[in-house]
């Protein structure tokens, strides 16, 4: 949106307009008078400069981010955020094995455990809401519920990349897979 820009000039004759009939006000150009509406004008005429410049970042600060927020979006700048951890491998369990070391049993083959998984809001009751849906109370947030495998992912990564995303009425509740929940951050 473009605002037209106006000089004292167009301000003074506006104020010029203004001013009831009569020779009272019949001034000479470059005049008392006219010096007086132009020197009224230059006011507006600053604050008008920067009208454009103020209207441009309040457009700019309310442009959407993002076109949607759908489920697969948070999935996959979580997925993102990860992109390059990798697992450690699993040791056999054995004499001198530590507290939190990652143990497996080498007698079991190798199988692929998913390293983070975000599941569907959950969210206050609303028309159309089927028996069995998730509910949350009218007036709470939407849940999204980010599980983590705590020994691999640091939730730091998925919490700055998540809450850059999120929109303002989203919770993000972060989960450990083996089951210690709690939030990470602020909400």
């Amino acid at each position: 949106m473009q605002i037209k820009t106006h000089t004292a000039s167009d301000y003074a004759a506006a104020q010029r307009a203004l001013l009831p009939p009569g020779a009272a006000f019949d001034w000479p150009a470059n005049g008392f008078g006219d010096a007086l509406l132009k020197g009224m004008g230059a006011e507006p005429t600053r604050i008008g400069g920067d009208a454009q410049i103020v209207l441009d970042g309040a457009i700019e600060a309310h442009r959407p981010k993002y076109g949607h927020w759908h489920i697969s979006e948070y999935r996959r700048i979580a997925q993102e955020a990860i992109a390059g951890v990798t697992e450690a491998p699993r040791k056999k369990a054995c004499i001198g094995s530590k507290i939190g070391s990652r143990l497996w049993s080498a007698a079991l083959p190798a199988f692929p455990v998913d390293l983070l998984r975000v599941d569907h809001l959950v969210g206050p009751a609303r028309v159309g809401c089927r028996v069995g849906d998730h509910l949350w109370s009218t007036r709470g947030r939407y849940v999204l519920r980010v599980r983590y495998y705590s020994s691999v992912v640091h939730p730091k990564l998925l919490w700055d990349a998540l809450s850059a995303f999120k929109q303002a009425h989203v919770y993000l509740w972060f989960e450990d897979i083996t089951g210690a929940g709690g939030s990470y951050g602020q909400n």
